[in-house]
Formats: structure tokens, sequence, C-alpha cells
């Protein structure tokens, strides 16, 4: 038998043999070895770029790009609540002896209590800003939902939708009655703004910063940061952290401070919404109400730095114009708690700070409204379900 060459390859499979002279690719255990791997990884990643920037650079010489003048498709966000929301609320500097207290939403993104009765004899929506989403009042204490429990008290069982959202105003109000609340088929729908839009239309004066925009990078980044806090507890207690409420300043919840400088505003940006939702309310057989928005001349730690008690008069004295000249129900909380509740203008009483409702402050506007409903707006839409028809709007 033939002796072998120190040069020969072996023919034993599992004995590649030295390498021969020149030879310089690697063995196969050196291209998976983790250096070998990453120099594989790399050339690839460089290839792919090159390739890529070869084809632009060629298209862009050898035709025209259909696309290259257009923007993004344009985005309208509708400002109601993500489904399904529960959230411990701190209200310490509200109530110490009551601290806590939930912010629930349903799956239709209603403030919970919601939807109270499965076949209701009527359905009433309330629009607003904080001011209706009341998420530092008790839950069952909220007016929205204490309006269903004290008509339900007295016989009729009506469900209603809390569609408050904090900072929303009337614009917003408008969107989401038309893309959202509508398909929920409310008989009536009562809106309460003046606040933020004052607040609005003294920084921009206009709405249209707040109405829509491109789809952008902020955009698809805040739904990559939704996504991750939905399924990670430590992006939930990052989205946590990056989005929580203001405490009480140290020292006490009341301070001094200067009111907003008050400025004449466009008004009529504000009635032309009123208007907007009155009509669009009528278009989809819906009772529209509106409501005036009371607050008081007091500021607190927890005052929005906007609060502007002189255009708040003016613009609750527009919500009632626009009211006499529509005919359409104005629920004046503003002459009611004048008139019948002791002391509502002092500092936690009705509002913990100027302009959000206390628990006691909610039951007595919740206790006025539900009055209201009850003489002014649902006998006539009761009256239509026994006879099997819709009350037509108002």
């Amino acid at each position: 038998m033939p002796s072998s060459s120190p040069n020969d390859r072996s023919t034993n499979p599992k004995d590649p043999g030295p390498p021969t002279p020149g030879d310089d690719s690697p063995s196969v255990e050196e291209a998976a070895a983790p250096g070998g791997l990453g120099m594989v990884i790399a050339l690839i990643t460089v290839s792919l770029v090159f390739s890529t920037c070869a084809a632009e650079g060629l298209l862009r010489l050898a035709s025209d790009n259909p696309y290259a003048n257009e923007t993004t498709d344009y985005m309208m966000k509708i400002e109601a609540h993500h489904a399904f929301r529960d959230m411990q609320i701190d209200r310490t500097p509200v109530d110490p002896a009551h601290p806590k207290t939930r912010l629930r939403t349903s799956a239709r993104s209603y403030v919970e209590p919601s939807a109270q009765f499965e076949n209701p004899q009527a359905t009433v929506a309330f629009f607003g800003g904080s001011t209706t989403q009341n998420v530092a009042v008790r839950e069952e204490l909220r007016f929205p939902a204490l309006v269903s429990s004290l008509l339900a008290e007295r016989g009729i069982e009506i469900s209603t939708l809390n569609a408050g959202r904090s900072g929303i105003s009337a614009n917003d109000s408008v969107n989401l009655l038309f893309n959202h609340v509508i398909f929920d088929e409310p008989d009536v729908a009562v809106m309460m703004h003046a606040f933020n839009d004052i607040g609005v239309l003294a920084i921009h004066g206009e709405y249209k910063p707040r109405v829509a925009g491109n789809l952008d990078a902020g955009i698809a980044s805040r739904w990559l940061f939704q996504t991750l806090s939905i399924n990670s507890a430590l992006f939930g207690s990052l989205r946590g952290w990056a989005t929580a409420s203001t405490a009480a300043a140290p020292g006490g919840l009341l301070r001094e401070g200067k009111p907003a400088d008050s400025k004449a505003l466009p008004t009529e940006k504000f009635t032309n919404r009123l208007r907007a939702f009155v009509g669009l309310c009528r278009a989809f057989g819906i009772t529209p109400v509106l409501m005036t928005q009371p607050v008081i001349n007091v500021r607190t730690a927890l005052t929005p730095d906007w609060s502007d008690p002189k255009n708040q008069e003016i613009f609750n004295h527009l919500i009632r114009e626009v009211g006499e000249s529509e005919k359409v129900l104005v629920i004046d909380l503003v002459q009611y708690l004048f008139d019948e509740v002791e002391d509502w203008n002092k500092p936690m009483v009705v509002f913990y700070d100027g302009v959000h409702a206390t628990d006691y402050g909610s039951q007595k506007m919740a206790e006025h409204i539900a009055d209201r409903l009850q003489s002014d707006v649902l006998p006539a839409i009761l009256a239509k379900r026994e006879t099997g028809t819709k009350q037509p709007a108002n």
C-alpha cells in the first residue's frame, strides 16, 4: 500500500487535513466562529447598501418619481380615550380622607360607569374636557354617571356615555361626535365647553393647530411607545411616569398667583363650533343640549395656567346666546350654582382648583342636570319611544 505524502489531503471526511500552501479560505469552524460570522453579516450589509444606493442613483437618472412631491397621509386624531384603560388616581391633594379613585374606560372608550342599562329608555352622551371627565371625582359621583343613578331612582332608566377627555375643546367634541359617538346612537348629546377653548384661542388664535397633521415620525414613535407600554411592565411604568399629573405644590394646595392676562379672543370661532355641534346633532336625530361652564376666581397648585375668569364669563354668555338663537336647551350651571348652592365660590367646596369639581360639586351639578333633562328633554323622547318612533331632533 503506497504511503501518504504529508501534503496529501486526507480521504477521511472527519479529518480535513492541513491546508495546502496558498489556500487562505476559512475552514468551516472559522466561518462559524463569532468573528467570521460577523464578517459575513457586514459584507452582506455593505452589499445591500451599495446595491440600494446604486439602484436609487440609476432610477433618478432614468425616470421621474411620481411621488416625489407628495406629502404623507393627513391624519386626524379622534380625541377619545384609549379603550379598556384602568388607572389608579391619587387624589390626595383633593380629598386626603379618600385619596384613591380609578379612571376606567369601556370597550367604546367612554369613562366608566357608562351604558348602565342593556335596554335603556334613552341614552345621553356627555361631551367636554376634564371638567366632564372628572378624573379626581369618585367614579360613581362623576356627574354623567350620577345623572343616570338619580334618574333611575325616579323610575327612568337612562344610560349615559361620558365622552369627556382632559384638554379637548369644542372643536374636538364636534369631531368626536361625528366620527365616533353617533355610532352608539344617543338620543341626547350634552356639551360643556369654554375653558379649554379660551386657552386654545388665546395661544393659537384658531383651532387649526389641533385638528390634524401629516403622518410623521412623532406619530409613529407614539404608536410604538404605546404598543410597548401595553405589552411591557417596564415601558408601562415609563409611560405612567411621563404622563403623571402634577401633584400639589409643597406647603399646601392653595397658592397665590396672577390669573392669565385677558385679551380679546376670536369668539366667532367658538360660536361656530357650538352651532356645528347643534346642527350635527339634529342631522342625526339627536337632541342637542348646551351647558354653561362654571369657574371661580381662585387659583391653586392644580389650576391650569390659562384660567381666565373674565373670558370665561364672556364665553358662557355666548353659550346662552347660541342656545336662544338655535332654540336649544341651555342648562345654566353657572346661574344654578350662584342661585342655589351655598358657598359655591369658596375654595374646596364645589371646585378644588377653581374649575374642576369636588365630589360634592359633581353631585350638585348632577342633581340640576337630571332635573332639567327630566323636565325639558326626556318627556318627548320617552313619549316617542312608547309609540315606536324616534324623537325628531329639536
